[in-house]
């Protein structure tokens, strides 16, 4: 039986290798078949000479791409490329200008300190004194006056009457100014001292307007019309120089 297995696996074996023998050597056939004939290539065998292709006698032009050269002969150049450009420049950016720098202002100048005003302009003191009058007795008259520009050539003189005595008991009495040609007419204040040491008491104050550069006696009559330390005083008048 062994041997009966061993022959028919060997016949099995045998048809097998058979059927793969036949099938490569229909796939050899096949490929031969389809494989293209070789181009027969030119004879090197010494002593043939190998024909070559006639040139045409004149070259046909061949049309030239536009914008590119021509070689000589008329024989159309081969297109190039292009020359390569560079591209644009991207823009820059606008850029604001540089704040103009402020030049350097001057410094102010420092504010001067007002000063007196000079001899001769508006309200400036021209010219001042005093001056008393003399009964002979502890009542008298003092006057005191300030001369002032009031501009456009005019002058004002301030004048103030001031009494100095001891006990005095008197009530307002007129009292007149004279200077020159003008004039001018107060009421003095009333004056009471009682005991006492000697004492000054304001009279009166006024002013009078007089053309700059006047010069002439000031006289003031106080209207007394009494007696004093038993001396009659019907008037007591004070005089002195007064200019502008």
């Amino acid at each position: 039986m062994k041997i009966q297995k061993i022959a028919v696996l060997l016949v099995i074996l045998a048809l097998i290798v058979a059927l793969e023998v036949v099938m490569m050597n229909r796939c050899t056939r096949e490929d031969s078949a389809t494989r293209p004939v070789a181009a027969a290539e030119p004879s090197d065998v010494p002593g043939q000479s190998q024909s070559s292709p006639e040139l045409p006698a004149a070259a046909t032009a061949q049309p030239t791409a536009p914008g590119y050269p021509s070689l000589p002969g008329g024989v159309g150049g081969v297109p190039t490329q292009p020359p390569a450009t560079e591209p644009p420049a991207a823009a820059q950016p606008a850029t604001d200008p540089p704040a103009a720098t402020p030049a350097p202002t001057e410094p102010p100048a420092p504010t001067q300190a007002p000063t007196e005003p000079p001899a001769g302009s508006v309200g400036s003191t021209i010219s001042s004194d005093n001056f008393s009058s003399n009964t002979g007795t502890s009542l008298n008259l003092s006057v005191s006056w300030k001369a002032t520009d009031l501009g456009g050539g005019m002058a004002r003189i301030a004048i103030t009457g001031t009494v100095n005595s001891y006990e005095l008991n008197v009530s307002a009495l007129p009292v007149s100014i004279s200077f020159g040609s003008h004039s001018a007419s107060v009421t003095g204040n009333s004056i009471k001292v009682s005991g006492g040491g000697l004492s000054s008491n304001t009279l009166f104050s006024t002013t009078i307007d007089v053309p700059v550069d006047s010069a002439d006696t000031m006289t003031v009559t106080w209207k007394y019309n009494g007696s004093y330390s038993d001396v009659s005083l019907p008037e007591i008048t004070a005089s002195g120089y007064v200019y502008t």
